[in-house]
């Protein structure tokens, strides 16, 4: 699967160097539960169906520091923490895009980044975390 993140309508784009082995995407919705007064068929509580909630994803992986033999990104390293970093500072919404190895679109969806969690590995390599939280314009319909 390829990653890519992208800001201001993909004049920016970051192709994850290493992308994660597998990830999962949850779809929650705001359903709403209540209790009943009295007993309705053996049954005290009633959940009703609620809107969509906002969809989140979290990528670990590494962002190799150097060019290894079966990475084809160009941006690798602490770059692309410092993307990473730029984008999370302006507070708008990145799109993440996930592709499969056939070219099929997985997942193409905008985004505010969360959360980014970063470090260093024996290797010298950067493991990280980057949480990403579906973005909504409240404008668009």
């Amino acid at each position: 699967m390829n990653f890519v993140l992208s800001a201001r309508n993909m004049r920016e784009i970051l192709v994850l160097p290493l992308p994660p082995a597998e990830f999962s995407l949850p779809i929650p919705s705001m359903n709403e539960e209540f209790e009943l007064v009295g007993d309705v068929n053996g049954i005290g509580k009633l959940n009703l169906p609620g809107p969509r909630d906002l969809k989140a994803i979290s990528i670990s992986a590494i962002f190799p520091v150097k060019k290894y033999s079966f990475v084809s990104a160009k941006t690798i390293g602490w770059k692309c923490v410092n993307i990473v970093n730029r984008w999370k500072s302006s507070k708008e919404p990145i799109r993440l895009i996930v592709t499969a190895k056939d070219g099929l679109e997985v997942l193409n969806i905008a985004c505010l980044i969360e959360g980014f969690t970063y470090g260093t590995d024996r290797a010298g390599d950067i493991p990280y975390t980057l949480e990403l939280k579906e973005f909504v314009n409240p404008g668009v319909r």
